[in-house]
């Protein structure tokens, strides 16, 4: 799925049933109907509809399905453009910053989620954006999102992936930055689903930047297969791939991290940081970094880790009264806290620190 790249480590998906898609007509939900609680700078879409739009007026906010795409080298791609049911839309004029942070909730509550995220940021504009999809574990789901930050635009964007057991799940997700465009990116793959996701960032713009940091807590018996790829075309690019993981039970969770530097991309940087906590002797850490480089004139690095809890740290901690649990606890926290800390939206945070810790036990 990245270019035929010989991994070292794959995950074996070849039985997936990524084509069991539930595609049934249903009566468009009310929010009475859904355990959310609207607010303003909020877009709720539930199987394919939106129920509730307080975004700025400036924001242009779509949801009408388009026909079917240009096939690509992807076969999951194109079964998202084949059984579409969901499409949002959103697009940010020339030159219009906005303020306040929209947040997007993307629900497949009575079939299955196959649906398509597209962002257009015009030159000069900015936006904030945290998305949740959350998904019933009766149905599997094919999300493809595609994000176009055009010149001197920024996009900062939070995802998480709130995805029920029972199901699988892949999503995709595709960025392209233009000339001095900034993309910064935060994905949360916290769902109790097996997955594979995808996070692809290009520069194709002189001076554009794109920092992704991913963050995936496996447990039980899942199994979760993530690739986050940026791609340095133009000169004078920045991109930084950081990718922390926790694996716990029986799972097994794998980070294909790639940077990818062409040909005449003078002057640019390319770096990926892949760190992965293990917390039981049956669970399965993959880290998989890889450089392809292309031009000399270029700088560019990966580091990879996979361990356990640190013993001196939980001695240390249990020295100052502390249970083993609770200092577990308390080093893993602190693991994760960086990518956490970035959710501005304080109830928002509370809410994704509750889930962390039930996923965790």
């Amino acid at each position: 799925m990245i270019d035929k790249l010989p991994l070292a480590e794959k995950t074996n998906i070849k039985n997936w049933p990524f084509e069991d898609l539930v595609l049934k007509d249903v009566p468009v939900s009310t929010l009475c109907d859904l355990d959310i609680q609207p607010k303003e700078n909020q877009i709720i879409l539930v199987d394919g509809a939106i129920v509730h739009n307080t975004a700025p007026r400036s924001v242009v906010v779509e949801d009408c399905i388009l026909e079917r795409s240009v096939p690509v080298n992807n076969k999951l791609i194109d079964l998202n453009q084949q059984k579409r049911n969901s499409i949002l839309r959103i697009t940010v004029p020339k030159n219009t910053p906005i303020i306040e942070a929209i947040s997007v909730v993307v629900v497949a509550k009575e079939r299955s989620l196959v649906h398509q995220t597209e962002m257009v940021l015009e030159a000069g504009s900015a936006l904030d954006i945290v998305e949740n999809y959350v998904g019933n574990g009766q149905f599997n789901a094919n999300i493809v999102s595609t994000y176009k930050v055009g010149a001197n635009a920024s996009l900062s964007i939070n995802t998480i992936s709130d995805m029920a057991a029972g199901s699988v799940v892949y999503h995709h997700k595709n960025a392209e930055i233009e000339n001095d465009g900034v993309l910064d990116t935060t994905n949360f793959m916290i769902n109790d689903t097996n997955m594979v996701f995808e996070d692809l960032a290009y520069l194709v713009g002189r001076g554009a930047e794109a920092d992704i940091r991913t963050v995936s807590i496996a447990s039980s018996q899942q199994k979760q297969n993530i690739t986050v790829r940026t791609e340095n075309v133009a000169e004078h690019t920045v991109s930084n791939i950081i990718n922390y993981g926790i694996v716990k039970d029986d799972a097994h969770l794998a980070f294909n991290g790639v940077g990818k530097i062409q040909k005449a991309a003078k002057a640019s940087d390319n770096q990926q940081e892949t760190r992965l906590l293990n917390l039981s002797k049956t669970a399965e850490a993959v880290a998989n970094p890889f450089l392809l480089i292309d031009e000399g004139d270029i700088t560019a690095g990966h580091a990879a880790s996979i361990g356990q809890l640190d013993e001196e740290q939980i001695y240390y901690l249990m020295s100052r009264g502390m249970s083993r649990t609770e200092a577990g606890k308390l080093i893993v926290s602190g693991f994760l806290a960086p990518f956490v800390d970035v959710i501005e939206d304080e109830k928002m945070k509370e809410t994704l620190v509750a889930k962390i810790e039930k996923k965790l036990g």
